[in-house]
């Protein structure tokens, strides 16, 4: 009977053990950013740089679905070449007039041949298939050149209105803030759009180390201010005209320090941007001659001059290069829930970034990768904020992460790799990568490995992360890692938090 009790009260001990293991692992936190009483709460620096949030990224910045739109028109495969009559209808339906509601190309199941790029020009078209599958709206796309099967491509760039520009005029805008000061604030008005441009000094290079990359390559050179002229989208939501204190919908994801440049606030146009269309749901296949073969189809889906557009439900097979490819000039694009099944290129630079964004605002979530390289990744002079969320890659080739010369303001938010996840000083690599980003935030990553450090003036993020520090390139500050190999930390998806609050 003793025994017995005794028994009684081990088993008793084991399962509180395990009870409050359970309770601990669930309330790891982080001091940068915790909930309490369902509001997120988050830790300044002396200068008060914070996490940024991310809320504002992808189609109507994740506020409402994508719509469904109005079928006017159905396309089914015409035992030939798909290309031109393809066009020709996508071409027409884009001179119907548009009222808001996007108009719809259904594409019926079936097999489609392609030999050269499917464009969307106007607003408010989607192509909507009806299956990414073998016994789905499947395209093969015979190109032998490196070219593209899909793009959504408005005209023209952003125009900045440099006549009306105004000096930012405080000494330190630190990351996460919403507000700063202009010299004069009367010309602007609420909603309007701006950029904060910010323009880098020979001081600010030097104090990255970037003005002597250490054995450079051949067609490799140090950084130079001139290429570092950043532009981030903005629209004023608050002026206090007296003041000169201008509030903006969306943080800073860059630190504005005045000794290493000048910062102003710009208003823009884009009158070429389209608006309002989407891809969805079909399968897209690249032919090829043999497993090293360049001469293909590149990007299944590319999109640029475009903003509030989407990508899902799309599988992208054998292309060269990505599934989905957002290019500079492109803003609130989602990417929902898309596939990048095994590229065929060499395994070398350029190639096999299989959801690679350049451009700001995006969300890239619930995607997969196999036999890329770079999978979620950004580009050089990326200006954020950006979100990849819910991903996954295997059999990887490189890393993820930021690519080279300073993107700023990424969230890799429960990406899941068995190979790298990095943000480091890529020194000498390819052309003189130098620096690949600042302000990169890793909340409760998997990977194999990983390489996140601190740049000087600038801070990285690695919390909740699950995997082994290493494999940096060069020795540097480590960034700001917190809580590794605990289980991640709480809220387990920070982009999902950020939504909420």
């Amino acid at each position: 009977m003793q025994r017995t009790i005794q028994q009684i009260k081990q088993c008793v001990m084991v399962f509180c053990l395990i009870m409050l293991a359970t309770i601990t692992k669930a309330q790891v936190t982080s001091k940068w950013v915790r909930k309490e009483n369902n509001k997120l709460i988050y830790w300044q620096d002396s200068l008060g740089n914070r996490i940024p949030d991310f809320s504002a990224v992808g189609y109507k910045s994740g506020r409402v679905p994508f719509p469904k739109g109005q079928i006017v028109a159905t396309y089914s495969p015409s035992g030939g070449d798909d290309s031109y009559p393809l066009q020709q209808l996508i071409d027409s339906v884009g001179n119907l007039p548009f009222n808001g509601e996007p108009r719809v190309i259904l594409i019926k199941k079936g097999s489609y041949t392609i030999s050269s790029t499917i464009s969307i020009k106007q607003s408010g078209i989607i192509l909507r298939g009806e299956g990414a599958t073998e016994t789905g709206s499947v395209f093969s796309y015979n190109a032998t050149i490196q070219s593209g099967l899909f793009k959504i491509e408005g005209k023209g760039k952003l125009e900045k209105i440099t006549r009306e520009a105004q000096p930012i005029t405080d000494n330190y805008v630190p990351v996460g803030v919403n507000s700063f000061h202009v010299k004069n604030a009367k010309s602007f008005s609420v909603g309007q759009t701006v950029v904060i441009n910010r323009v880098a000094n020979n001081d600010w290079i030097h104090a990255l180390g970037m003005d002597e990359i250490k054995d450079l390559r051949d067609g490799s050179k140090n950084w130079s201010a001139s290429g570092f002229d950043l532009s981030y989208e903005r629209i004023i939501t608050a002026i206090d005209k007296k003041s000169g204190l201008i509030t903006v919908n969306i943080p800073t994801v860059m630190a504005l320090d005045a000794k290493y440049g000048e910062s102003s606030l710009i208003p823009y146009t884009f009158k070429g941007r389209i608006s309002e269309c989407g891809i969805e749901n079909l399968m897209m296949k690249s032919t090829y001659t043999s497993d090293t073969d360049e001469q293909h189809g590149w990007e299944a889906i590319a999109i640029d001059a475009a903003e509030n557009c989407w990508v899902q439900q799309v599988v992208s097979l054998h292309f060269g290069y990505s599934c989905v490819s957002i290019h500079s000039s492109a803003k609130n694009i989602t990417v929902d829930n898309c596939t990048c099944f095994d590229p065929i290129s060499k395994i070398e630079g350029g190639r096999r970034y299989s959801f690679n964004c350049e451009g700001q605002l995006n969300l890239i979530k619930n995607c997969t990768a196999r036999n890329g390289r770079h999978d979620y990744v950004t580009g050089a002079r990326v200006c954020g904020p950006n979100v990849f969320t819910h991903c996954s890659a295997t059999l990887t080739h490189a890393d993820i992460g930021p690519h080279h010369r300073w993107a700023t303001g990424t969230l890799y938010d429960n990406i899941v790799s068995d190979g790298a996840i990095n943000a480091q000083d890529r020194g000498n690599w390819g052309t003189g990568h130098g620096w690949s980003g600042a302000y990169q935030v890793f909340w409760n990553c998997t990977s194999a490995t990983a390489a996140i450090q601190n740049p000087p003036t600038a801070y990285n993020w690695n919390i909740g992360y699950t995997g082994k520090n290493g494999g940096a390139k060069l020795v540097r500050p480590n960034g700001e890692w917190e809580a590794t190999n605990q289980g991640g930390v709480v809220p387990a998806s920070l982009y999902q938090a950020q939504m909420e609050q």
